[in-house]
């Protein structure tokens, strides 16, 4: 019994690792160009790291004692989670942003009365210049809330 959980915990270590670099693969492949991306693969990577040890630590019996610890770590969590969300709404934005191949960089943008072409995408924002040379920041959220007006570039 105890062999049998020890090689359970190997198969789920090299399956996090396979989730791992397929994660890595489509960040590389697919995000290469967005900025930012690379803390993209650090917050996986985190996430990954969290979920395995939790999952080790139950399947294991290294958390029998410590319910309480647990427990708070987890409202602790989601006291993190809540608090950085909307960087978590642009970071998804600016997935999809980039994926979307609707608004590519040199395109014109009319959002929130601000007239501007884009020059970059972030992870968490769009950089783009007016016409008086001004660079203006906008969320990446924005292009999902908001009625845009492109003309191409």
């Amino acid at each position: 019994m105890v062999q049998e959980i020890y090689i359970y915990a190997i198969i789920s270590i090299l399956i996090s690792i396979g989730i791992f670099f397929i994660a890595k693969f489509v960040i590389q492949s697919k995000l290469s160009d967005l900025k930012g991306s690379s803390k993209l693969l650090g917050l996986i990577s985190l996430v990954i790291i969290i979920l395995e040890a939790g999952y080790l630590g139950i399947e294991l019996g290294w958390f029998d004692v410590a319910t309480e610890v647990i427990a708070t770590i987890g409202v602790g969590f989601f006291l993190v989670t809540f608090a950085i969300q909307n960087h978590l709404k642009n970071i998804v934005s600016g997935i999809g942003l980039y994926l979307n191949k609707n608004i590519i960089v040199g395109d014109f943008i009319e959002i929130d009365g601000i007239k501007a072409q884009i020059i970059e995408f972030h992870l968490m924002r769009t950089i783009a210049k007016t016409s008086n040379e001004k660079i203006v920041y906008i969320p990446n959220l924005k292009f999902s809330e908001s009625v845009i007006l492109i003309s191409k570039g």
